[in-house]
């Protein structure tokens, strides 16, 4: 089976697809091998040695402690979309360090969801009244005002809406994560980039023929 054809099966076969394995695929798709396998034995260390007993727990002993954070230095370098690279340099993009979050706090048996408000990602407990964390930035609690506050001063936009804290799944979490990488090689001319992410991007269930179209334009210039 190809590694385009294992991400349709990720995709198709569970309403909510391992971000691990999605993300490990997404990896080996860009050059890595054995990303997988590598992102097996990284999550199974993490979770020995990350402490905290709930969300902002996790978020301040992976940043205090093991030394995560965002990289504002080259924040769209793909490295910083590559999971298992994340975890090795400690940095990435917030989406990336939301994953890392979410994971650990999974395997720590810890509720938590990815929230994908526009142009940023925060991690939640998801509880009646949520708390809300963002690691790139820091392991600071914030409520539902807080985060609309951080939404505003990064946008410098006042249309924030309630919505923008709904939680992200996990087929939109990788859909965005590859998003990311798609403008950064779009931007950078990588045509060859460009075309193993679009061929991941056509095994999402329910696209359109809008992105039929977005991909022969794409590939054109290839062909």
């Amino acid at each position: 089976m190809s590694l385009e054809d294992e991400f349709r099966a990720l995709l198709h076969d569970s309403d909510s697809p391992s971000l691990v394995a999605g993300c490990g695929m997404i990896c080996e798709a860009a050059g890595h091998s054995r990303a997988r396998e590598i992102l097996e034995d990284q999550f199974d260390s993490l979770s020995m040695t990350v402490g905290g007993t709930d969300l902002i727990g996790v978020v301040r002993s992976l940043r205090d402690e093991l030394g995560f954070d965002g990289d504002r230095q080259n924040y769209d370098d793909p490295v910083n979309s590559m999971l298992h690279l994340v975890i090795e340099r400690r940095r990435g993009l917030p989406i990336l360090l939301a994953v890392v979050v979410h994971e650990v706090c999974r395997m720590k048996s810890i509720p938590t969801l990815i929230i994908g408000m526009p142009g940023h990602v925060l991690v939640s407990d998801g509880a009646a009244q949520p708390t809300y964390v963002d690691p790139f930035h820091s392991a600071h609690p914030m409520s539902a005002g807080g985060a609309r506050g951080l939404y505003e001063t990064m946008t410098g936009l006042s249309n924030f809406s309630e919505s923008f804290l709904d939680p992200l799944p996990n087929r939109a979490v990788l859909w965005r994560i590859l998003n990311n990488l798609l403008s950064r090689y779009r931007r950078t001319g990588e045509l060859a980039n460009v075309r193993w992410v679009m061929r991941l991007r056509s095994v999402f269930p329910d696209v359109g023929p809008e992105f039929d179209r977005e991909f022969a334009r794409l590939m054109g210039p290839m062909n």
